[in-house]
């Protein structure tokens, strides 16, 4: 474990550093050491989840750059080396975070939270590659891995982490399995809340704006249609050729986009008789808030569409 007091290394250097006979520097008291446990994660749901159960027994780091898709980042080596110095490292699993096949990890500390549902994973048809953002080309194929988009999942998730904490801290095991107990409330009020409006949407088209979305769209049962379009890219001509195209088979009046879109986009959808919302995966960390509170976010778009059925 990572080994952590409030006598800064600074004050010790200076000490060390002064000239004369001074006051023999002294460790500091018990109270004043705390033992944390040093977890490393491979996207922020992960993080929200073990900073949320381990308190103040854990410290949590997620490295990927804000604006970089954690499931696409490649750390460079001294984060992997980083990663390989951590107590536990959190996996999402279902061929998330793809650089974790090819580092040498220690398997001892890894704990892959979603192997207690392989067989519910959802197999992609099709590999289509594209681009956007710091990470260049990537590819969607294999296997659908945003899979805490379903709450039912994310409470399994959420259970793998806190097992993972309380194997390492025993001492602190009851008060991890209080604080899950909190997380999984929080989780199935929002997952009912998923379920009331999808309920109520039926079977409406809607239009998602990014390939993420399966676990989400197949859990709560809804009739999604998932294209590739960017929130900050202006879509080109072909890509509102290939919109009028679906159109033609999908009478969808909302698209749910994975991020703020561009306001000229907005306008040229609602011209087509498409309005649009934000739905985050929230794979990274919001500038303001946290995850918990983009769920929240979420359900209420998805409300907001359902309001249109009443």
């Amino acid at each position: 474990m990572r080994l952590a007091t409030s006598l800064s290394l600074s004050l010790v250097i200076a000490l060390l550093s002064c000239g004369g006979a001074g006051p023999e520097p002294t460790a500091p008291a018990v109270d004043e050491v705390l033992d944390r446990l040093l977890v490393y994660t491979v996207n922020y749901p992960l993080a929200y989840f073990a900073a949320r159960l381990g308190g103040d027994h854990v410290e949590v780091v997620f490295p990927a750059p804000p604006g970089e898709d954690p499931a696409f980042w490649s750390p460079d080596p001294e984060t992997i080396a980083a990663y390989q110095g951590a107590d536990v490292i959190l996996l999402n699993g279902a061929g998330y975070a793809k650089w974790v096949e090819r580092a040498t990890l220690p398997s001892s500390k890894l704990v892959d939270t979603s192997a207690g549902f392989e067989d519910r994973y959802i197999e992609l048809t099709g590999t289509v590659t594209h681009s956007h953002g710091p990470e260049g080309d990537h590819e969607h194929g294999g296997w659908a891995f945003t899979t805490w988009l379903d709450l039912n999942l994310a409470v399994e998730q959420a259970r793998s982490v806190a097992d993972s904490l309380s194997s390492k801290i025993p001492t602190a095991a009851a008060e991890i399995e209080e604080r899950f107990t909190s997380l999984e409330t929080d989780l199935m009020a929002l997952d009912a809340r998923f379920a009331a409006a999808a309920e109520t949407i039926g079977s409406e088209p809607l239009l998602f704006s990014h390939p993420v979305y399966q676990y989400f769209i197949h859990h709560y049962e809804l009739n999604g249609h998932e294209i590739h379009w960017e929130p900050d890219v202006e879509p080109d001509g072909k890509m509102w050729s290939e919109l009028a195209h679906i159109q033609d088979h999908n009478t969808a009046r909302w698209m749910l986009w994975e991020g703020d879109p561009l306001e000229t986009s907005v306008a040229s959808l609602d011209e087509r008789g498409i309005s649009s919302v934000v739905f985050s995966p929230c794979a990274n960390p919001p500038e303001e808030d946290d995850w918990m509170t983009v769920m929240t976010a979420n359900a209420e778009a998805l409300e907001t569409i359902a309001a249109t059925h009443r």
